[in-house]
C-alpha cells in the first residue's frame, strides 16, 4: 500500500493522542505532560508519559515510544498501515491512494478473508448441526466444553471432499479457492476437492481476529495428525502465534505470555482461566514470531512438550526469544506431561503453583544439563559445561554474564578460570568479541538531558547552542556523542532540530530512547551554559584520567622525563575546571 504523506500529516493533526490514549489508559496532568501506568508492560509506579504538545508517548519502564499511528498499532496489534486506515476513519480522513498492484492485492486480500471466514463458519455449522458425532465424541474426551468450543471457533470438516467446494464456489471462483488453500485440484482428471476431510478443524486467527487459515486434527489413524493450511498470501505459519487476538489483553494486564506447542494445549489452558496462553504450531518458534509478541510482553514462560522433540523446540525457543530481549523462564511438568494432560489430572491450581515458580531459562539450562550427564566423571562435567557454553556466549551484558559465568563454576565445582577460557573459546578465540557488551546501562546525566531538552525545545534558534557545541566538542568521547554529533549535523542541514527526524537519524534503540526521556525533561534556556560547563568538565577529567594512565606507564618505564611533564599537564588540567 502506498500511503500519502499529506493522509498520514492530517491525521496526525486531527488525532489527539491524549484522548486517544486516555481511552486505554487513565492519565493525571503531570507539568506540561501527562502520566500513567503503561499499558504495553505490567508496572505499579506509572512510567508512561504523554507529551501533549508534541503528540508523542514515551515509557521510561519498557521504552515503548511514537506517535499516536504508533500507538493504535501496538494497543490494537495492528500494521502500521491498518493502524493509519483505522485513524483515518475515525476522523473522516482519506489516507493516501494505492497503485493498481496494491489495489489488486488489497482486493485478493478482501477477497481471501471472506473465504477464510466462510469456510469457519460452515466447519462450525457441519460440527454443531448433528451430524458429526465422532468429532463430537472427541472433542467431549478432551473436555472441551461447548463454550470454549464456541470461542475457539472450533469445527468439523466432513469426509465428503465436494461439499466445502460447493458452499464456496456459489461465491467464488476455482481460482480463488485454491488461492485460499482450502481447495486443491486433482492433477489426474483436474477435478477439485477439500484439503480437509474427516478432521476436527480449529481456525488460525491474526493477531487482529481474522481468521487466515486452519489446521485439522484427524479423528482416526490417518496421517499426518494434524495437517495445516499451506502458505497463502494470508497464512504464513512462521509469522501467526496461535490465540494472540484472544490472550493478547491479558497479556498485557499479567505483564507476560504462556507459549505452548499445540492448538489443544493452548485451549486446555484458556478454558482453565489460564488465559495469556499462545501457540506455535507446525513449526520452530521464529523471529517474526518473537517480534508480534514483543508488542505485547517481553516475559514469556516456555512450557512445551516433555518429549525429545519438545525439549528441542524449548531449547531453539530460547535462543531466539534471549535473542529478541525476553526475559524468559521455562516450565517442564512433572511426569512428563503436557499442560492439557496435566490440568486434567491435576486441575488448574497446581498447574498455576508450577507456573509461579518455574525457573529462569539459565536456571532450566543448568539442571538440564546436570541431569543429562554424568558428572561423576570428567567426560560428564566437560560435557554439561559445554552445552551451556553458546547460551553464555550470547549475554550480552557483562555483569550478568560474569555472574552465570561463575554460577555456571559453582554449580559443577570447576575452576572458574577454566569456564572462562573454555567460553572465550566458543565466543571465537577470546579476541575481544565478548567485551561488547557494557558492564552497566549507559544513560544520560541530566545536564546532557536538559541540553538536549534546551535544544529541541528552541527549534529555529538553537543554533548558537549548536555551534558552541561545534566549537568546543565537549561531547567527543562521551556516551552521548553521536547524539550531539547529529544534532549539529542535523541543524546544518535543516536549520532546525526536530526530535523525531533525530531519532530517525540514530543509530540504535538505546540513544533513540535517549532523544524520549529528553523530550520529557524539565529545563529551560538558563540552564544551558551550565550544562556546557559541566560537559566541559567531563572532557577535562576524562583528559585527566588519560593523563594519569600515561604517567602511570611512563614511571613504569623510569622515564623521569616524561612523567615530568605529563605531569604538569594533568596539574593545568585540573586549575582549568578548579572552583
Amino acid at each position: 500500500m502506498s500511503l500519502a504523506g499529506d493522509g498520514i500529516d492530517r491525521v496526525k493533526s486531527a488525532a489527539d493522542l491524549v484522548q486517544i490514549v486516555g481511552e486505554h489508559v487513565r492519565l493525571r496532568k503531570s507539568g506540561s505532560n501527562f502520566i500513567g501506568l503503561c499499558p504495553f508492560h505490567s508496572e505499579k509506579t506509572p512510567s508512561f508519559h504523554v507529551h501533549a504538545e508534541r503528540q508523542f508517548f514515551y515509557c521510561f519502564g519498557c521504552h515503548a515510544k511514537g506517535d499516536v499511528i504508533h500507538f493504535v498499532e501496538k494497543i490494537e496489534g495492528l500494521t502500521f498501515a491498518d493502524a493509519l486506515r483505522w485513524l483515518g476513519e475515525r476522523y473522516g480522513i482519506p489516507v493516501g491512494s494505492r497503485s493498481p498492484s496494491s489495489e489488486r492485492k488489497a482486493g485478493e486480500r478482501r477477497i481471501l478473508l471472506e473465504i477464510q471466514a466462510r469456510a469457519g463458519r460452515y466447519f462450525r455449522r457441519e460440527l454443531t448441526g448433528g451430524a458429526a458425532p465422532r468429532a463430537q465424541r472427541y472433542l467431549e474426551d478432551r473436555g472441551l466444553t461447548p463454550e470454549i468450543q464456541k470461542r475457539f471457533g472450533i469445527g468439523y470438516a466432513p469426509g465428503r471432499s465436494d461439499r466445502l467446494l460447493k458452499e464456496l464456489s456459489a461465491a467464488h471462483s476455482l481460482d480463488q479457492l485454491r488461492l485460499s488453500g482450502l481447495i486443491q485440484r486433482n492433477e489426474r482428471d483436474s477435478s477439485h476437492y477439500a484439503r480437509f476431510r474427516g478432521r476436527v478443524m480449529f481456525p488460525i486467527w491474526n493477531e487482529a481476529g481474522k481468521i487466515v487459515g486452519f489446521g485439522g486434527r484427524a479423528l482416526g489413524e490417518e496421517q499426518p495428525k494434524y495437517l495445516n493450511s499451506p502458505e497463502t498470501p494470508l497464512y504464513n505459519k512462521s509469522g501467526v502465534l496461535y490465540a494472540l487476538n484472544l490472550a493478547r489483553e491479558t497479556i498485557r494486564r499479567q505483564g507476560r505470555a504462556v507459549l505452548v506447542e499445540g492448538y489443544m494445549d493452548c485451549i486446555a489452558l484458556h478454558q482453565a482461566g489460564v488465559g495469556n496462553a499462545v501457540a506455535v504450531c507446525g513449526t520452530s518458534l521464529t523471529e517474526s514470531q518473537v517480534r508480534l509478541l514483543g508488542r505485547f510482553t517481553k516475559k514469556v514462560v516456555v512450557n512445551f512438550d516433555p518429549d525429545e522433540a519438545g525439549d528441542s523446540a524449548t531449547l531453539r525457543s530460547l535462543a531466539v526469544l534471549s535473542q529478541g530481549g525476553f526475559g524468559v523462564r521455562v516450565l517442564a511438568l512433572p511426569d512428563r506431561l503436557d499442560p492439557d494432560a496435566y490440568i486434567r489430572r491435576h486441575g488448574v491450581a497446581a498447574y498455576r503453583e508450577l507456573l509461579e515458580r518455574a525457573p529462569t531459562d539459565f536456571e532450566h539450562l543448568l539442571a538440564r544439563a546436570r541431569d543429562k550427564h554424568r558428572l561423576e566423571t570428567i567426560e560428564g562435567k566437560v560435557a554439561a559445561i559445554e552445552e551451556l557454553l553458546p547460551y553464555l556466549a550470547r549475554v550480552s551484558n557483562r555483569i550478568e554474564r560474569e555472574e552465570k559465568t561463575r554460577r555456571v563454576a559453582e554449580y559443577f565445582r570447576v575452576e572458574e578460570d577454566a569456564v572462562r577460557e573454555e567460553l572465550r573459546k566458543a565466543a571465537g578465540g577470546g579476541r575481544g568479541k565478548l567485551e561488547l557488551g557494557r558492564s552497566r546501562k549507559p544513560s544520560l546525566s541530566p545536564a546532557e538531558r536538559q541540553l538536549i531538552k534546551v535544544i529541541l525545545d528552541l527549534d529555529r534558534e538553537a543554533g548558537r547552542i549548536v555551534d558552541q557545541l561545534d566549537r568546543s566538542k565537549v561531547h567527543v568521547g562521551m556516551e552521548s556523542e553521536v547524539v550531539f554529533s547529529a544534532m549539529v549535523a542535523l541543524y546544518r542541514k535543516e536549520g532546525r532540530v526536530e526530535a523525531e527526524r533525530l531519532r530517525e537519524s540514530l543509530p540504535g534503540d538505546r540513544e533513540q530512547n535517549w532523544i524520549s526521556e529528553a523530550v520529557f525533561e524539565e529545563g529551560d534556556q538558563q540552564q544551558v551554559d551550565g550544562c556546557l560547563k559541566w560537559l566541559e568538565r567531563r572532557k577535562v577529567q576524562r583528559e585527566v584520567a588519560r593523563l594519569q594512565q600515561q604517567i602511570e606507564q611512563a614511571d613504569r618505564a623510569k622515564d623521569i622525563e616524561l612523567v615530568a611533564s605529563l605531569d604538569s599537564k594533568k596539574v593545568k588540567l585540573i586549575l582549568s575546571i578548579a572552583g
